[in-house]
């Protein structure tokens, strides 16, 4: 009888410490939650008063970039700590319920029941059991299924198949009258170069004239009805786009010529809407066009493909998009597969797509973090070899079977520049602030530079040019750096800050600012030389794209520009 008095003693005790740590710990993170709040905030109004000062001050500037660098790395360190939190909440509240559940069986309680009562003290005893049980499992579900719950019941409303792939053949309609032909990735990707057909470009080098000389008339210039980041693509005649809101998504296409706009395709089939940034917005990711069909793809998830005439060929949703500020990647387009990177909060996964049904060709999990990133090739006699970026890790993917190649575990920061990949070097060139700037093999991931004191860019992504890799950041400057030894050569500065990633066409460098200043650029001697600048006059943070000597330009207020070259 003392042995059975001790026991339940001991799992009272037990009770009160558990209870006792589930209200200190609860009422540590409610401070810390209003704490961390208070802080951050006037972090931010710091950072944003500092950027307005003169950051052609080197230790301004380098003050500004130390301070942004320590306020996104507060941040996410708030969100571990928040989440770590819940989960010891959770622990705890799941051993309270096991103790007073075992309580409640080990010893029945002793009660004077009236005669007339039927229930006995057995089946009593069996109730409490039950219902601690059912308390048990409720609690654990609000707490450790929460997101699961919704993340399923978003699948169910969506219509997901999860038999063999996370979305096979979800919500697709196709067009009877297209032929599907196979498609020769060597072939497919050298056609590419005489046209924009996706971010930056083509994926080998593009054979794009530039402009007679860098002074422009305003050929055409149209308003896009519907707000978008996302870059212009070009195939032939016909520019395409994408823009975006709460209410509705949609592709465009415009004359290449006139800039008359040809059809709309709406693209409105998620049945859940995210929280999306304004800095983000509902159409970030850039197009991908090819000679016969346009995909693309939006921050709900949602996923269309058309002809060139603007006939819906197949749609298709991605699961919910859970990720902070809003889903951006933009897809990569490989022959017959549509590459989608899709990196939300809680699980990260590389898609090839058929581009022809929209079917899951391969899908590949891996454990990483959220990313804004895209993902980019490395391509050589008909094979190759893509590059992805996280919050967390890079890895290397055959593109041809999605199996992982190498991984690397150390990145940080928030991930949202792209890879340059460079088939002389066998390597892919990264840089991206708080995470990575130097170089890794594409064959085994070995780092083959690296430079961890650079100022990095943290929007626009760098591109390598000849022996530099040059970095263009939103610290109002460029960097280049060696890209055999990523030591850094020289630095530039420059009026505005640079979100819209730089390209190379013609063997010069392109590249537009925050303050709509288009500049000619060439990085070949000890210096970086500009050999043109034209002030557009309006905010660009998508990168420009060309067709015939013509540069086709997204404004941030949505106007699509053609400037032709005067006469």
């Amino acid at each position: 009888m003392k042995k059975n008095i001790s026991i339940r003693q001991t799992l009272r005790f037990m009770q009160w410490v558990t209870l006792t740590f589930i209200l200190v710990l609860g009422g540590l993170m409610t401070h810390d939650a209003l704490r961390s709040r208070q802080v951050l905030n006037a972090g931010l109004s710091q950072l944003d008063e500092l950027k307005l000062q003169d950051l052609d001050n080197p230790e301004l500037a380098q003050t500004v970039r130390d301070f942004d660098y320590l306020y996104r790395a507060t941040y996410f360190q708030t969100q571990d700590h928040r989440a770590h939190g819940f989960l010891l909440l959770g622990v705890a509240f799941f051993l309270l319920c096991a103790q007073t559940g075992l309580e409640r069986f080990l010893f029945a309680p002793v009660l004077k029941i009236p005669e007339q009562n039927t229930v006995s003290p057995e089946q009593e005893r069996r109730q409490i059991l039950v219902f601690s049980i059912c308390g048990l499992l409720v609690l654990c579900v609000i707490l450790f299924g929460l997101r699961a719950s919704d993340f399923r019941s978003q699948e169910s409303d969506f219509g997901l198949q999860t038999s063999g792939s996370a979305f096979n053949a979800a919500s697709e309609a196709r067009s009877p009258e297209l032929d599907i032909e196979e498609i020769s990735l060597s072939v497919a990707l050298e056609e590419e170069t005489q046209h924009w057909p996706q971010f930056r470009g083509s994926v080998l080098p593009n054979r794009n004239e530039l402009p007679a000389k860098w002074d422009f008339d305003e050929k055409w210039r149209v308003q896009i009805p519907l707000p978008g980041f996302n870059s212009p693509v070009i195939w032939n005649d016909r520019i395409f786009v994408g823009g975006g809101d709460k209410t509705e998504r949609a592709v465009f296409c415009y004359d290449a010529k006139t800039g008359e706009q040809h059809w709309k395709v709406p693209c409105n089939h998620a049945t859940k809407i995210p929280d999306i940034d304004d800095s983000t917005g509902f159409s970030a990711p850039t197009l991908c066009v090819d000679a016969k069909r346009v995909y693309a793809a939006f921050a709900t998830g949602e996923l269309i493909c058309c002809t060139h005439d603007g006939v819906e060929i197949w749609r298709k949703l991605l699961p919910f998009p859970e990720i902070t500020y809003g889903y951006a990647s933009s897809p990569l387009l490989l022959g017959d597969k549509l590459i989608v990177q899709y990196d939300l909060h809680e699980t990260q996964t590389l898609y090839a797509l058929n581009v022809h049904t929209g079917e899951t060709v391969w899908e590949t999990p891996r454990e990483a973090a959220q990313s804004w990133s895209s993902p980019v090739a490395l391509a050589a006699d008909g094979k190759a070899i893509l590059f992805a970026a996280t919050n967390k890790t890079a890895h290397a993917f055959d593109a041809e079977t999605g199996e992982i190649l190498w991984t690397h575990k150390g990145m940080g920061g928030e991930v949202a520049a792209c890879a340059f990949a460079a088939p002389v070097d066998n390597a892919f060139y990264f840089s991206n602030a708080g995470a990575f700037t130097g170089a890794f093999s594409a064959t085994d991931g070995t780092i083959l530079c690296e430079n961890g004191n650079v100022p990095s860019p943290d929007v626009a992504s760098a591109v390598l040019f000849g022996d530099k890799y040059l970095l263009f950041t939103s610290y109002n400057c460029v960097i280049a750096i060696d890209a055999k030894d990523a030591k850094e050569l020289y630095e530039e500065s420059f009026d505005n800050a640079f979100y819209a990633s730089p390209v190379i066409v013609q063997g010069k460098i392109v590249s537009v600012d925050l303050g709509g200043n288009l500049y000619l650029m060439d990085a070949a001697g000890e210096t970086l030389a500009i050999e043109g600048k034209y002030e557009i006059g309006k905010s660009i943070v998508a990168t420009p794209a060309f067709y015939q000597g013509n540069v086709i330009v997204r404004t941030e207020d949505n106007e699509l520009l053609c400037l032709a070259a005067k006469p």
